[in-house]
């Protein structure tokens, strides 16, 4: 098992990836080539975003986003956005997850982050299980969302 940034020649197994593994996301239809390309090409190139993933062998098993924001409080230390938490469906409750999102708080941790948040919608007692196992706890703080549809 790896856990590393998805490299700037793996987009395509990145967007198969969300396609079949990105659980239960009624999403948007896959933008035109060049819109997909130009927004990959942007991330790969900003010092606060990154892509993440868990790798056995050459087979992404889990990936997120993570951006680290910059802050003017606590001392001017960044904090961490984590979001698209996925699994590879024939592979959860291996430890994939986890490793996942352990990578993400290590990579927050090393740049500096106070702290690391993601948000899920899957609220259920196994969903809280693994977010405590992988560091993270819940009832802290309370979520609010605002969405457009364009």
């Amino acid at each position: 098992m790896e856990a590393r940034e998805i490299r700037k020649d793996e987009l395509d197994k990145l967007i198969e990836f969300y396609q079949l593994h990105l659980f239960d996301v009624k999403d948007d239809p896959l933008a035109e080539p060049e819109v997909v390309d130009r927004i990959w090409n942007k991330i790969q190139n900003s010092e606060n975003f990154a892509v993440l993933g868990v790798f056995d062998k050459d087979t992404l098993m889990a990936s997120c986003s993570i951006i680290i924001v910059p802050n003017l409080t606590r001392g001017c230390r960044p904090y961490a956005l984590i979001e698209n938490i996925a699994t590879h469906r024939k592979y959860r409750r291996k430890g994939y997850g986890k490793a996942n999102l352990l990578y993400a708080a290590k990579y927050a941790e090393e740049k500096g982050c106070y702290k690391a948040m993601f948000m899920t919608g899957h609220l259920n007692p196994k969903v809280e299980k693994f977010c405590n196992a992988a560091g993270f706890e819940g009832g802290e703080k309370m979520a609010y969302i605002k969405r457009w549809d364009y």
